[in-house]
């Protein structure tokens, strides 16, 4: 008698709840005319989570996990469908032959598709096309209607500042939550935001700097556009300035198709993608119109000539060739608002360049206005960070943390069998078994195309044990103290000597690797400012596998923690964290 588990999934919130409760109905009564037995712990379901991507599936790979257990807890995994597996073919084959490679077989209920049986293959090919080639047909109609609404000056989606959603309803059809469908949104302009989008053109043109726009209109108290939803602040910055100096919208012209998104196979994340110009989709609508066309003009013209000036960029952290030389560049945040804290001024023969906030400097949005000079921060850092990596105390943590993780692990990898040459050669020995009886079958005159399909699957998993065999090793239990006292050694002075090269590139990408991101946290202290800063140490192994984290911040705080750098150190009070004294009157 098969234990079964099932397995449920519906992709949009426009669906039904009971659509889970409907699937899950079917696989019961598949299974009680199969004379099965369900396990409860084991009847999952995704809600509102699409099949396009494994991403977001939690339940489904909580049930692969737990086909992985030994002994395993079911034998079989019911769907209404193969499409509530997987609507990418590659996506549900995987699936398929993950849990069979681990005893557990797959079945679709409404299609009759069971992986235990030979041919299953050939069916879960044929349907998954079917399910796949379904959300490329919906996808070019979506595009194919959204195209439409564009060409007769629609709104194809999306809020933009200055205008108003409003939607164009269908009395005779009815939509969601029992309202009047919605067959179309047109824009209308509000005539508040109207007005501060051509002031904005105007100031542009007659000279003024985006950073100082966005600070005046911080500064005065004007609306922002609303954020997106990864952004908690609504403020003005240079970049919201930027986009709409460039969204043709303004002028009376919709450009629609300039983006496409694409879903990244690995993460199935979606990932928007530029596309040419010649697929671009340009609709003039007058009645959209705010921005006169001679001030339009003006305020480009204006961009061009900042253009001009150029900077070279080079991408990443190391965008620009000055850049390259600043080490903490994309690490520190500001305790304050949130945003990064960046260089802010200085560069020129004379002026020292200074870490300020970025918010405060290009937005006037936040209250942090403490200056740090370059050369200080970094040489202070450095010191705070090389003197807690490499103390008696960190490295005795780093061993204890290493000694609790390994024997997590082992036993872990014991109870699953997972890495032991012993473990394999008795799944080999089991997969030559099979592939013994399948080639007795064929000489009995079975299905001759299914069963060879059968042996090249049973190949390819006896290559894959091959190979993994030639790797393992025995797990050792038994590792010494000093080993792993070693070990973490090694990987601490490869730090350090990373932080100490001349080679710029390579200790920041040491400190984005192992120390990550820095909170600095303006505090007054005895009548001083200091920068209060705080933050996490990794220290992975030199394989990446092992995570070492000192929660309690980068201690402890040494006389190079001191913006004056006085001759005399000044006394610092130890309190778990890592500060250093900085005034705008020092610098």
């Amino acid at each position: 008698m098969r234990r079964c588990g099932i397995y449920a999934r519906y992709s949009s919130d426009l669906q039904r709840e009971s659509s889970i409760e409907d699937q899950v109905r079917r696989c019961r009564e598949y299974a009680g005319r199969q004379g099965w037995t369900v396990v409860e712990d084991y009847v999952v379901a995704d809600r509102a989570v699409s099949a396009a991507a494994m991403s977001g599936r939690d339940e489904l790979h909580r049930l692969i996990a737990d086909a992985k257990r030994k002994p395993r807890p079911f034998d079989c995994v019911l769907v209404e469908d193969t499409s509530r597996l997987a609507r990418d073919l590659s996506d549900s084959l995987r699936v398929t032959a993950t849990f069979k490679f681990h005893g557990v077989s797959t079945v679709a209920v409404t299609q009759g598709i069971d992986t235990a049986q030979d041919n299953s293959r050939q069916l879960l090919t044929l349907h998954g096309m079917v399910d796949e080639q379904f959300l490329v047909g919906l996808r070019q109609k979506v595009h194919r209607g959204q195209e439409g609404r564009v060409l007769h000056g629609l709104n194809p989606g999306g809020r933009c500042y200055g205008y108003r959603n409003v939607p164009i309803e269908d009395p005779t059809r009815q939509g969601k939550y029992g309202r009047s469908a919605v067959i179309g949104v047109r824009q209308e302009i509000i005539e508040e935001e109207a007005a501060v989008v051509r002031r904005i053109f105007e100031m542009y043109a007659s000279g003024v700097g985006l950073s100082q726009i966005a600070k005046q209109f911080n500064q005065e108290g004007v609306p922002a556009p609303k954020p997106a939803n990864n952004r908690l602040r609504r403020v003005w910055s240079r970049y919201s300035i930027r986009e709409m100096l460039h969204n043709e919208r303004y002028r009376g012209v919709v450009v629609w198709n300039r983006t496409g998104k694409m879903r990244d196979p690995e993460t199935g994340r979606k990932i928007s993608r530029a596309r040419p110009e010649s697929q671009w989709t340009r609709n003039e609508v007058p009645s959209l119109r705010i921005v006169p066309e001679e001030l339009w003009q003006a305020a480009h013209e204006q961009n061009a000539r900042v253009n001009a000036l150029g900077i070279t960029r080079l991408g990443g952290l190391c965008r620009t060739r000055r850049s390259r030389t600043y080490l903490f560049s994309g690490v520190l945040a500001c305790g304050e608002c949130g945003s990064s804290v960046v260089v802010i001024s200085g560069g020129g023969k004379r002026g020292y360049v200074k870490y300020g906030c970025h918010a405060r400097k290009h937005t006037g949005a936040c209250d942090n206005d403490l200056l740090i000079r370059q050369d200080r921060l970094e040489e202070q850092l450095l010191a705070a960070i090389e003197e807690r990596v490499l103390s008696p105390t960190m490295i005795d943590y780093a061993v204890r943390r290493c000694q609790e993780e390994l024997k997590r692990r082992l036993t872990e990898m014991q109870r699953h069998g997972v890495g032991d040459p012993n473990s394999l050669k008795r799944a080999r020995e089991e997969l030559q078994a099979k592939q013994r009886r399948v080639i007795e079958a064929i000489e009995a005159g079975g299905e001759i195309p299914a069963l060879a399909q059968r042996l090249r699957e049973l190949e390819d998993q006896v290559g894959r044990l091959d190979r993994a065999l030639v790797t393992a090793r025995p797990l050792r239990p038994d590792i010494s103290e000093d080993e792993i006292r070693q070990r973490v050694t090694k990987t601490l002075l490869s730090l350090r000597q990373s932080l100490s090269g001349e080679d710029t590139i390579r200790a920041k990408a040491a400190i984005i690797k192992h120390v990550g991101r820095l909170v600095l946290t303006p505090v007054v202290r005895d009548g001083r400012q200091i920068y209060r800063v705080s933050g996490n140490v990794s220290v992975p192994d030199e394989n990446g596998g092992m995570l070492l984290v000192a929660r309690d911040g980068i201690e402890p705080p040494t006389p190079a923690f001191s913006g004056l750098r006085p001759s005399t150190p000044i006394p610092l009070t130890i309190n778990n964290k890592c500060q250093f004294l900085s005034s705008k009157n020092w610098l």
